[in-house]
């Protein structure tokens, strides 16, 4: 397995070890924020459409983004536990669902192509914080012409350590706008029900362990 501060074992030891669905990292389904945001605006607006989801776990991301209309979503996790736990999950779906439905087990950072539409939840804050300016020079790179970026800015608050390793919308806009992002449309103060959590989880937690989610644009 490819090592660097972007791509560490620890999670392929936790996945080996049997994560099972709703413990740990593990949310149990679609993530809350992208559920919401896929309720309330439309990202698959043309035929065609590509979408990337990396340390997409389980794939339940995955799921949701094939069914809301992208006619290819693929699916990176570095953890090879990972990617089996998710095709498991994809062949439950309906195979218009599951052929749409590409998983790759690779680094993130050696991934090529261009994607119209990347959604990064829990997978920036899950890497060593040397590796972030090489995370947004890499999300520069997939983005296609005209493409979005939404970046699922989680956990916000005081914390030591990691991961998950604090982020914040500041921290975030320093790293996307050096390369050249743009936000265009930045949401801080979402519902207490929208912001990310797993379902063990009291709605109280996401107090100090808040979500924003920022829209970014080439």
């Amino acid at each position: 397995m490819t090592q660097h501060a972007g791509a560490s074992p620890h999670w392929e030891k936790i996945w080996s070890g049997g994560l099972e669905k709703g413990s740990r990292f593990d949310a149990a389904g679609v993530s809350l924020p992208l559920k919401a945001e896929l309720k309330e605006r439309n990202h698959a607006e043309r035929t065609g459409m590509s979408a990337l989801i990396p340390g997409s776990g389980r794939a339940y991301d995955a799921l949701a983004l094939a069914e809301h209309g992208f006619a290819s979503v693929t699916a990176v996790d570095l953890s090879p536990a990972a990617c089996e736990a998710a095709r498991e999950e994809i062949s439950k779906s309906e195979e218009i669902v599951r052929d749409r439905i590409d998983v790759r087990c690779g680094d993130f950072f050696e991934i090529e192509g261009q994607f119209d539409f990347i959604w990064d939840n829990t997978f920036l804050c899950a890497l060593d914080p040397s590796a972030r300016e090489r995370w947004a020079r890499q999300m520069k790179a997939l983005l296609a012409p005209g493409g979005e970026l939404i970046t699922c800015v989680f956990p916000i608050g005081e914390r030591e350590g990691g991961p998950p390793f604090a982020l914040s919308v500041p921290l975030v806009r320093t790293l996307l706008e050096t390369v050249g992002f743009k936000s265009t449309l930045v949401q801080d103060s979402l519902p207490l029900e929208q912001q990310h959590r797993r379902p063990g989880d009291p709605l109280e937690s996401v107090l100090t362990r808040g979500t924003a989610l920022v829209t970014w644009k080439l």
